[in-house]
């Protein structure tokens, strides 16, 4: 299987293009032209999974960090994050990060996390804007099946937890057909009116191009009438951060032990203890405390993220919502083993996926 090809599968599961602005994502090193039978995942790229990669016969490895999260004036032999790309290169193994892709999408990052935790009636805590577009075509009677089957299988009319939607409705279509056209209805140089449906459905921009090229082939007409419009409704299916409630109640104590046990963290930082009980809980992987103020419009007893601050902490005391720090690494501690499953999903047995054994925290506790 060609590089070329993997990226195009991955581009089309997860966002990659939706994030590229505001995150290193994408395929990072490579040759598109090399054929790709072994992939490797990990959290991020270091040393030992490169060794581990090379030994297995992998020549992609597919993080969940970047390795390059700022520029870069070299790439050497050293042992810093983008100089593995270096070594990388020279052992022709190319490189793909995904990051942020992976947190935004329901079945990604904060949706796993949230359901480790137990949470249950899962939803965005955050959800996208300005990624939807709302795509109208006229269709003729016989064709509006086809055509909204074409549009569904590339990506449109998927609103949360359904797809396939659509809305239809009837109406007149009239044109002249010139001369040298080959109308499906009609004659050239004769005035032509003719019953249509008009068929609307909303789609994420990161799939427009792929539903405008199927609708256009599943169409009948030589010319086919269409409009995309931008909409301000906020997405349901990309999004930060995840929220949901326990089955019932419990004490804070209590939950907060179960999150220590679930992330594998022999302690958390939190902004107060509270002898409330905790029945909603937001969490955003990572650096999330930009989510906080999120979780507290959402009436969220705990958030639990990484990366807090001593004035988050602060700041959060008279908050009614308690902040949580279980660190960047705890909270995307399964971040590998999300990744694989959804490649797993991709390419069945078209390729050998391996876990990576070398997934670590940057910091050690002593």
């Amino acid at each position: 299987m060609k590089l070329s090809e993997v990226v195009k599968k991955i581009k089309e599961r997860l966002p990659i293009e939706l994030v590229a602005d505001q995150d290193n994502v994408g395929l990072i090193s490579g040759d598109l032209d090399d054929d790709c039978g072994k992939m490797t995942v990990a959290y991020e790229l270091n040393g030992d999974v490169l060794e581990e990669a090379a030994n297995s016969g992998s020549n992609l490895i597919v993080t969940y960090h970047t390795p390059l999260y700022r520029p870069t004036r070299s790439f050497t032999t050293s042992n810093s994050s983008p100089d593995y790309l270096f070594r990388a290169t020279r052992r022709s193994i190319n490189v793909f990060t995904v990051h942020t892709a992976l947190d935004v999408v329901r079945d990604g990052m904060n949706f796993d996390l949230a359901s480790r935790l137990g949470l249950k009636n899962i939803r965005y805590l955050s959800p996208l804007t300005d990624t939807l577009r709302k795509i109208v075509v006229f269709v003729p009677q016989d064709h509006i099946d086809k055509v909204r089957s074409a549009m569904s299988k590339n990506g449109a009319g998927v609103i949360g937890n359904y797809s396939e939607c659509a809305f239809a409705s009837e109406g007149e279509g009239s044109f002249l057909p010139g001369e040298g056209s080959v109308p499906y209805v009609g004659t050239p140089g004769k005035p032509e009116r003719t019953s249509e449906q008009r068929l609307e459905m909303v789609v994420d921009k990161v799939s427009l191009g792929r539903v405008v090229q199927a609708m256009l082939k599943a169409h009948p007409y030589e010319e086919v009438a269409y409009d995309v419009y931008p909409i301000l409704n906020t997405s349901s299916n990309f999004g930060f951060g995840a929220i949901g409630e326990l089955e019932e109640e419990v004490p804070a104590e209590k939950f907060l032990e179960r999150v220590k046990n679930v992330l594998g963290q022999p302690f958390l930082k939190i902004s107060r203890l509270s002898d409330a009980k905790i029945k909603r809980v937001a969490v955003c992987a990572g650096s999330g405390v930009p989510f906080y103020k999120d979780a507290v419009r959402e009436g969220a007893d705990i958030f639990i993220t990484g990366d807090v601050k001593h004035h988050d902490f602060r700041e959060s005391r008279t908050r009614p919502t308690v902040l949580a720090d279980a660190t960047h690494h705890g909270t995307e501690r399964f971040a590998a083993e999300v990744l694989q499953r959804i490649m797993k999903e991709m390419f069945k047995d078209r390729f050998v996926i391996n876990l990576s054994k070398h997934d670590y925290d940057s910091a050690v506790i002593v």
